[in-house]
């Protein structure tokens, strides 16, 4: 009987990986990073960037010899010549093990020494995975790949085949928008009222309906949370590291928040975003929930449990509805 709980040590589980999507030579790619590693000698990595970058250098400049080759008169014409395509596509091969070796190393420099969990890849997902990055040329991308592919590794199934077909067709502009508009996602949701068009230009309608046609959100001019309290007088959520609790005043039994909600892919990604807690929209929300009976408070969460529940500190602190207040300053 197969040990589920069986731990193996994260580059090992990578291999697997990497090797299920294109093949043995997964190996020889990962070794300059583990060289490095063992070693911790900045020259083998200076050096490992340096043989990186001629090696993209030397296909380009091959490329445009066999591709633009001199006439009789000694002018640059087009080469389509079967030496000169041949010449072309092993550019571009080059170009895609180069992409693929950024990715994979990448996702060996955030996995380290963990241990995962001894599962078997799944095919379809390494193939899909490994077919998108290949043709990834921006640092900014691979970087968000190479989350993904760790991601993977220590937890099995975190992200769908759909996200990877979303991601295969963003562009940076789009994970920029996306990037910015997660430093609002408190627990599954974005307040969203009609203000923020003004105060906020990063929750624009533009960029929401923009991240809505990518895939990422959910959007409607009735989409909204209706928090029921009941016998309670209060609800917590988590914002990155800190948990809000809004505590309802004076007898108010619930109150219906404007938002905007991550789609399953959209979930996804966020859970691989780097967030930046944004005082000025906390104290808009503080605003809005002071004019429907509510009021507002955080603390530092510190723990969160694999059911959901989280720990935090105490005593909660008011987040006062000050709207003028700099965006960067502590409540």
């Amino acid at each position: 009987m197969v040990d589920v709980n069986l731990k193996v040590p994260a580059l090992e589980k990578l291999l697997d990986y990497t090797a299920s999507g294109i093949g043995a030579v997964a190996g020889s790619m990962l070794a300059p990073w583990q060289a490095r590693q063992d070693a911790k000698a900045k020259l083998i990595e200076a050096q490992a960037d340096a043989d990186s970058l001629r090696l993209i250098a030397d296909a380009q400049a091959e490329a445009r010899h066999s591709l633009v080759a001199p006439d009789e008169m000694g002018r640059g014409v087009m080469d389509i010549s079967p030496d000169g395509i041949q010449q072309r596509i092993e550019f571009q091969e080059k170009k895609r093990q180069a992409n693929i070796v950024s990715v994979v190393q990448g996702a060996a420099a955030e996995l380290g020494d963990k241990e995962v969990p001894d599962r078997e890849p799944d095919p379809d997902w390494t193939a899909r995975f490994f077919d998108s990055v290949q043709d990834v040329s921006s640092e900014d991308m691979r970087k968000l790949w190479a989350k993904i592919l760790s991601g993977e590794v220590e937890e099995p199934g975190r992200t769908s085949l759909r996200t990877l077909d979303i991601l295969k067709n963003m562009t940076r502009i789009d994970a920029q928008k996306f990037s910015n508009i997660c430093d609002f996602v408190i627990h599954d949701f974005v307040f969203f009222p009609k203000e923020h068009q003004s105060h906020h230009p990063t929750l624009s309608y533009d960029n929401v309906i923009h991240l809505k046609d990518v895939g990422l959100l959910h959007t409607s001019s009735t989409l909204v949370k209706t928090l029921d309290f009941g016998q309670r007088n209060s609800v917590l959520f988590h914002y990155q590291h800190w948990a809000l609790k809004i505590l309802a005043t004076n007898s108010a039994k619930e109150v219906h928040i404007p938002e905007v909600l991550l789609t399953n892919p959209g979930k996804e990604l966020y859970q691989i975003a780097k967030c930046h807690i944004s005082i000025g929209y906390l104290r808009s929300f503080s605003k809005f929930l002071h004019g429907n009976n509510c009021e507002l408070y955080y603390a530092h969460i510190l723990k969160k449990h694999p059911d959901g529940r989280i720990t935090h500190s105490l005593p909660f602190v008011p987040i006062e509805p000050d709207p003028e207040q700099p965006e960067d300053a502590a409540p």
